[in-house]
């Protein structure tokens, strides 16, 4: 009983940790006695329903945040969106997309057209070796979707945040990506991040928009107080209807108003595409 208790607290806390990011998904699973994951590693269930080290992207389930001990059972759990830390066995950099990297369990390599994206580099790492790097999970798309395909950016020098200098009559392009023949026919595109006030002093009213040529979803958010420090989550989603050989590019556009200018923000932008009926 105490260990249902530790691992549902661990749950809240992750679930405030990671509020600025996509749907987080956690559960605890056993882990298994051979290939015996830690914390950060890359895992798939076994044939007894066990947790163990992943070596095959079509297999992740997800990555180990926390493990839990009951006295007999050692049980992880697993978080399939979210922020945690991973070995990543090449240099990167921040917006990289990640696969896993299929001879060394539980680490994970760059992507390469056609891979699995299971996870998106948060920051740099300038050469290879036994370095952990943030990454935010996103799982493999599976569930039966044929021909999906995800892309992802972050903004620049993410997690570190970006100073907004936009105006309602000369917007500010934070983050963008442009695909060519897209080779799908349906998009959902999704922004999601932090605002803060810098210091505390003035405050900001923040615009944002998603953007192909036209704004595709906006919002504002509000940070009033002229004294004390805010920061605030952001989500924003939006959905493209397009063709196969398309070539659409999505912008993520702030600006600041109402005399509030004091804004900084941050996040990773992301596009799924699948085809039509899927």
């Amino acid at each position: 009983m105490r260990r249902i208790f530790v691992v549902m607290g661990a749950l809240l806390l992750l679930v405030a940790l990671a509020g600025a990011q996509a749907t987080v998904i956690k559960y605890a699973v056993k882990l298994s006695s051979t290939n015996t994951p830690a914390i950060g590693d890359v895992v798939k269930l076994n044939s007894s329903d066990e947790l163990e080290k992943c070596d095959d992207a079509d297999d992740a389930i997800g990555f180990v945040a926390m493990i839990e001990d009951d006295g007999t059972d050692k049980w992880g759990v697993v978080v399939n969106a979210g922020v945690i830390k991973a070995h990543i066995t090449e240099a990167v950099n921040a917006g990289d997309s990640l696969t896993v990297d299929g001879t060394s369990p539980g680490d994970l390599k760059k992507a390469s057209a056609g891979d699995k994206v299971v996870a998106i580099a948060l920051c740099d790492l300038s050469a290879a070796g036994d370095t952990n790097v943030l990454i935010t999970g996103m799982g493999a798309i599976t569930s039966g979707v044929s021909g999906a395909k995800i892309w992802q950016a972050a903004t620049a020098s993410y997690p570190n945040m970006v100073d907004i200098s936009g105006t309602s009559t000369s917007r500010q392009n934070l983050v963008s990506i442009s695909i060519t023949d897209c080779g799908v026919e349906y998009m959902s595109i999704n922004f999601t991040g932090t605002a803060d006030d810098r210091t505390g002093s003035g405050g900001a009213v923040i615009n944002i928009a998603i953007n192909d040529g036209s704004d595709l979803a906006t919002g504002v958010v509000y940070l009033v107080d002229l004294v004390f420090y805010q920061s605030q989550s952001i989500a924003l989603s939006a959905t493209d209807d397009v063709s196969p050989t398309d070539d659409p590019t999505y912008t993520v556009q702030v600006w600041e108003s109402n005399g509030l200018t004091n804004g900084r923000i941050n996040g990773i932008l992301t596009v799924i595409g699948t085809p039509r009926g899927e």
